[in-house]
C-alpha cells in the first residue's frame, strides 16, 4: 500500500525517550514511507513536557547511529535542533512523533510531549503527525496493533492530505489489530483530567520535594470525540491547530469614548459577581494576633501580610452588604 508514497526524508521523535519501544515500532513502519529515516529524540522520558523548549540550559547531544541522535532535552528541543542543525541542508518532508505509550485524548493533549513535538514542527513549517497507542495495562501495550494498523492509517492520510495549518494526532485503540474496524475523524473530548495532585515527600537526606501525578476521570464525550471512537474500535484522527483563540463575536470597547453600548452578558461568561460569589464560598479563616510576651526570644506568630489583611476586609465588607 505504500509503494506510491515514498517521501525523501522523514524525521522521527517522541516523548517517551530514544530507547522506548514505541519509537522502534515507528522507525520500522516509517522505512516504507521514506528513502531516509532520521531520528532525533529525547535521551530520557519527557512525558508531560508539552511544547516546552529549553532556553536556559545547554542541551547535550549523543550520536546513536547514522542519522540518529538523542538529546538531553524536550521533544520540542529535538525538533528545533534537528531542523536548525542536523537537517538544515536537507529538511524532512514530514515529522512523525510517537508511538506514545498510552492514548493522548481530551485535556491530556495540552501536556503531551508527543503532540507538543508535532505542534513545534507546525510552528517551524514542517507537516507533522503525532501517534499514540492506547492501553489498559502498561505491562501489556499492544505494539503489534500499532505495527499493523499504522501503515494503513498513514497511507490513507498521506494519499488524501490535510489542512496545512493543522497537525494530525492519531490514537490507536487497545484492541487486537483484527478487531480495529477503521478510521474516524474525531473531535477532542473534554474534562478527562480531574486534578494534578502534588504529593509532598521528604528524601532520606531530609530534602523536601513534591511528586506530581495526574488524576483522571471519565471524559465528557460526543459521538465523534476521540475517546468515543476508541471505545467503538476505531482509530481516532484529530486535526489540531496551534491557534487556540476563539472568536466570541463581542464588540470592541473604547477607553476614549463614553458612549459604549452596554454589552449583553453571555450565559457562559464569568462575571465579577460570580468571582465574588466564589470568594464568599471560601472557608472562614482567622488572622492570629501576635501573642504578648516578655521574652523577645520566644517563638511568635508572624503578623499577616498586607494582602491577607486586605482580603479579610473585602470578605467582611461583602457579608455586611
Amino acid at each position: 500500500m505504500t509503494e506510491s508514497i515514498l517521501l525523501p526524508r522523514i524525521l522521527l521523535t517522541n516523548d517517551d525517550g530514544f530507547d522506548a519501544p514505541g519509537l522502534a515500532v515507528l522507525a520500522e513502519v516509517a522505512q516504507d514511507f521514506a528513502r531516509e529515516v532520521w531520528i532525533v529524540a529525547p535521551t530520557s522520558d519527557q512525558s508531560g513536557a508539552g511544547s516546552s523548549v529549553s532556553l536556559h540550559e545547554p542541551l547535550r547531544c549523543h550520536t546513536r547511529s547514522e542519522r540518529q541522535w538523542s538529546i538531553d532535552g524536550t521533544p520540542g528541543d529535538c525538533v528545533a535542533i534537528a531542523l536548525s542543525h542536523f537537517m538544515a541542508a536537507t529538511p524532512p518532508s514530514l515529522i512523525l512523533s510517537g508511538v506514545n505509550a498510552g492514548a493522548n485524548v481530551g485535556d491530556e493533549i495540552n501536556m503531551s510531549g508527543t503532540i507538543g513535538a508535532a505542534l513545534t514542527s507546525l510552528m517551524l513549517g514542517v507537516p507533522a503527525i503525532a501517534i499514540s497507542q492506547a492501553f489498559t495495562s502498561r505491562d501489556a501495550i499492544r505494539w503489534d496493533t500499532a505495527r499493523a494498523i499504522l501503515p494503513k492509517t498513514l497511507s490513507h492520510l498521506l494519499a488524501r492530505g490535510w489542512r496545512k495549518e493543522t497537525v494530525l494526532t492519531i490514537n490507536i485503540p487497545d484492541l487486537p489489530a483484527a478487531e480495529v474496524t477503521g478510521l474516524g475523524w474525531a473531535r477532542q473530548s473534554q474534562k478527562n483530567i480531574a486534578a494534578l495532585e502534588a504529593d509532598f515527600r521528604i528524601s532520606p537526606r531530609r530534602h523536601e520535594y513534591f511528586w506530581l501525578s495526574v488524576k483522571r476521570q471519565p471524559p465528557i464525550e460526543t459521538d465523534n470525540s476521540d475517546s468515543a471512537l476508541l471505545k467503538r474500535g476505531k482509530v481516532a484522527v484529530t486535526a489540531m491547530s496551534s491557534d487556540r483563540s476563539l472568536d466570541l463575536g463581542k464588540p470592541d470597547f473604547s477607553f476614549l469614548k463614553h458612549d459604549n453600548n452596554a454589552e449583553k452578558i453571555d450565559e457562559f461568561d464569568i462575571t465579577a459577581d460570580e468571582l465574588s460569589d466564589m470568594e464568599e464560598s471560601l472557608p472562614d479563616f482567622h488572622i492570629p494576633e501576635a501573642p504578648e510576651t516578655e521574652n523577645s526570644d520566644s517563638e511568635t506568630t508572624a503578623p499577616p501580610s498586607p494582602a491577607l489583611q486586605a482580603m479579610h476586609k473585602r470578605r467582611a465588607h461583602g457579608r455586611r452588604r
